[in-house]
């Protein structure tokens, strides 16, 4: 048997998925608490507990996806020390799949499961948008090209302002070419700039996180066309990554 294993940790979730990208029609499996916290404590037993669920063990793991970022910098360290440890002791590859991808592909299924919206799934733009805290946002947009998401631009770190000025014209471009509907996922969505960007939106969803099961599916199709990488070369994303050294680093001074 062939698993391919997905972690995430960069919200206040701690979540794992499992599944066999060689049977389509394979159960997609997955473990989601809200945790905020309690990822070092959490992340490799519900790992174990996944494995046993699938009545599998670790040396039938052929890969493991990731959230990759951006995110929390803390829980982005957890995911990765726990994807190293087990990507070097099993000698398997890794997929990295940004934490906005994945909460992009949580939108796009939500529609999916829609009959009457299916038809508009490959006419849609999608936004993800986390809350970064310091008044500022990660995002990104998406469009699903009728196979695998797209991304509009690479993401991003901006201020809520700037990030509205950004979305607009990637939207306005988009709709330019061809007509399309917007759809905003995410918990970062609270600050006024970018209610005006969301109220224009078909669908405003609260409850997307970056989870596992959304980073697994975007893996599985990144597999399928070949796309994974050794540990050795990769790297979360951070996009804060300086901010936040300097601040650990003034945390740590007497």
């Amino acid at each position: 048997m062939s698993y391919i294993l997905a972690l995430d940790t960069a919200s206040d979730y701690c979540s794992v998925a499992l599944m066999n990208p060689s049977e389509p029609s394979s159960q997609l499996l997955e473990i989601r608490r809200h945790a905020p916290r309690q990822h070092t404590q959490l992340l490799l037993p519900m790992v174990d507990e996944l494995l046993k669920q699938a009545n599998i063990t670790r040396k039938d793991l052929i890969a493991i996806a990731f959230g990759a970022g951006p995110g929390s910098f803390t829980g982005l360290r957890i995911c990765f020390a726990v994807v190293q440890g087990l990507a070097f002791g099993l000698d398997i590859p890794v997929i990295p799949v940004s934490t906005l991808a994945a909460m992009a592909n949580a939108q796009h299924q939500q529609l999916l499961d829609k009959p009457l919206e299916q038809a508009l799934s490959e006419d849609a733009l999608y936004f993800s948008c986390l809350d970064a805290r310091m008044n500022q946002v990660y995002w990104g947009g998406y469009r699903f090209d009728g196979r695998k998401l797209i991304a509009l631009q690479d993401d991003a770190l901006d201020d809520p302002a700037a990030a509205l000025e950004k979305m607009q014209m990637l939207a306005k471009q988009a709709q330019s070419q061809k007509p399309t509907k917007l759809y905003c996922g995410g918990p970062g969505w609270h600050y006024p700039e970018l209610n005006v960007f969301s109220q224009q939106a078909t669908g405003l969803d609260q409850n997307i996180e970056p989870w596992a099961g959304d980073v697994l599916t975007i893996a599985c199709r990144e597999w399928a066309d070949g796309v994974a990488e050794n540990i050795r070369q990769v790297q979360p994303v951070y996009l804060r990554n300086e901010i936040s050294w300097e601040k650990r680093k003034r945390i740590r001074q007497p």
